[in-house]
C-alpha cells in the first residue's frame, strides 16, 4: 500500500476514534503530514478523501462521512502514521540513484 494510502487511513481511523467530527488543527496524523511532508500533500490527501465522499470540510472542521470499526487504540494510529511519514520523508530526501 502507498504512503499516501496508508496515511488516509490513519487519518480516517483518527477520526472514527473522534467519534466523527474535529477540528483539522488537532488532528495528529493531519499535523504530522503538515509538518514533515508539507502542507501541499497533506492537502492533497484530504482533497482525496473528499471528493471520494468519505470525509467532508467545513471551514475548519472535518466530518467523517462514512463511519466504520477501528480495533486501534489512538496511540496505535499515531505510532503507525509517524513510521509512514518519517519513512515517506526519507525517501523524498534520497537523491535518484543512478
Amino acid at each position: 500500500m502507498s504512503p499516501e494510502a496508508r496515511l488516509a487511513l490513519l487519518l480516517l481511523e483518527e477520526l472514527e476514534l473522534r467519534n466523527g467530527r474535529a477540528r483539522l488543527r488537532y488532528l495528529k496524523v493531519y499535523r504530522m503530514m503538515s509538518y514533515w511532508l508539507g502542507a501541499g500533500y497533506a492537502r492533497a490527501i484530504l482533497n482525496r478523501l473528499v471528493s471520494s465522499g468519505y470525509i467532508a470540510i467545513n471551514g475548519d472542521r472535518v466530518e467523517l462521512l462514512r463511519r466504520f470499526k477501528t480495533s486501534k487504540s489512538p496511540s496505535q494510529v499515531y505510532r503507525e502514521a509517524r513510521d509512514v511519514v518519517i519513512n515517506a520523508y526519507l525517501s523524498m530526501q534520497r537523491p535518484p540513484s543512478n
